[in-house]
């Protein structure tokens, strides 16, 4: 069996709408929320592992 990998990287030029998002401006609200430093990270506290 022959396994084909047809990952094609996209640089940003898929449609928001294609992406499931309604507005451009909805798109770079979600990108925002996701690249948005941690409240934990920026107040220095230490996170906890259990």
């Amino acid at each position: 069996m022959e396994i084909i990998n047809k990952n094609d990287a996209s640089l940003g030029l898929t449609p928001f709408d294609i992406l499931g998002f309604n507005s451009e401006e909805e798109l770079n609200e979600e990108i925002s929320k996701l690249i948005e430093i941690r409240s934990e990270f920026k107040t220095k506290t230490k996170v906890k592992s259990n």
